[in-house]
């Protein structure tokens, strides 16, 4: 009993000698854990962005498959690169301008770049330069001549984009296909892209060559291709491409659509991504063009998730015949073979289309 006496005493001394009681300490509830489904999704959002955004620029090749996938993007390439969610076309303009030369010159390439988006499929239509189309004049007429005078007829010092709109304008006005975009290069500086890839590979079916190949019309370098797979740097590229003698300008479209072939699988490559500053930067030094470089890196997206099985090369060359009544070397186009030749390539409507503007433009073979 004295035990419990003695306890309460003590309890109460601080009062006995005046000092401030404290509060007795309360206990708090256990904490409630907290939930992080907000900010962990917001992380989820931005990692899948961050990888969407790098499986568009570099696609992750499939093992044993020549297929290339890539996560969906939110907007598509609309959003991201500022081009068309549809398919779309680019007019690929090559020049045969030598070192030092100014103005207008010789159209050697007129090619359409088609790319579909959603099919992750391309094509390659090239237009042969001696082609007979009905051509815009500066005075706002139409007059039929070669597809190729087209950009030196219209060309201004004043306004950079008056010759290629020119080109374009002649591809829709005879063939009925929009234009959406352009590229000029030209064949002189187009090695500096070549080289800072690394070069390409190509399939030669046939062994040429030129002892008196010369890209300036000064030094002469010979340009031997043995027939086979052959590596090539930017400047056996181009003579690759250029070479005329023993051979044809149809032969010429289909060693030029090689190379361009060739350089969009070695621009697919993981291997490309190391080559990007050069590339970039020997890009805006050989190529002229209306797009962005934001839209120019989705057009190079784009053909990156092409596989190989989707990316096919036509050319209106299997379509024209000579034409016997012209005074000079010119081709003409026979409507029906360059409408199918176009359903392969866009679709059946753009095929018949383009037969029926060509007939009226009266550039046809028959």
């Amino acid at each position: 009993m004295d035990d419990f006496e003695a306890y309460g005493l003590l309890r109460r001394r601080p009062q006995d000698v005046g000092a401030v009681a404290l509060p007795p300490i309360e206990l708090a509830p256990p904490r409630r854990k907290r939930s992080h489904w907000l900010r962990n999704s917001i992380l989820a959002v931005v990692a899948y962005l961050l990888l969407a955004a790098a499986t568009v620029v570099q696609p992750l090749a499939i093992p044993f498959t020549d297929v290339r996938l890539a996560l969906p993007f939110p907007g598509g390439a609309s959003l991201l690169f500022g081009l068309p969610d549809r398919p779309y076309t680019v007019l690929v303009i090559g020049l045969d301008r030598r070192p030092g030369e100014s103005g207008p010159s010789r159209t050697d390439t007129v090619l359409l770049l088609r790319i579909d988006p959603k099919a992750d499929s391309a094509s390659f239509l090239s237009i042969p330069r001696d082609v007979m189309m009905a051509i815009p004049s500066a005075d706002g007429g139409w007059s039929r001549d070669r597809i190729n005078t087209a950009f030196v007829y219209n060309y201004s010092s004043s306004d950079a984009s008056a010759a290629p709109e020119a080109v374009a304008a002649s591809v829709e006005h005879n063939l009925g296909i929009k234009v959406d975009h352009y590229v000029i290069f030209d064949h002189f500086n187009s090695k500096r892209v070549i080289d800072a890839l690394g070069g390409v590979d190509v399939d030669n079916p046939v062994a040429f060559g030129q002892d008196n190949y010369s890209d300036d019309d000064v030094h002469v370098v010979p340009q031997w291709f043995a027939e086979g797979r052959i590596h090539l740097d930017g400047y056996q590229a181009v003579a690759y491409g250029r070479i005329r003698e023993g051979s044809s300008d149809f032969d010429r479209i289909e060693r030029q659509q090689r190379v361009a072939s060739a350089l969009i699988a070695r621009a697919s490559s993981p291997l490309s991504l190391f080559r990007m500053p050069a590339t970039y930067s020997a890009f805006r030094g050989a190529v002229k063009t209306d797009m962005s470089m934001r839209q120019s890196a989705g057009v190079l997206a784009a053909l990156k998730k092409v596989p190989d099985s989707r990316l096919k090369t036509r050319s209106l060359a299997d379509a024209s015949v000579p034409c016997a009544s012209c005074t000079a070397s010119i081709q003409l186009l026979d409507a029906d073979k360059t409408a199918a030749i176009i359903a392969d390539a866009y679709d059946a409507d753009a095929g018949a289309l383009a037969a029926q503007l060509l007939t009226t433009a009266g550039v046809t073979a028959y």
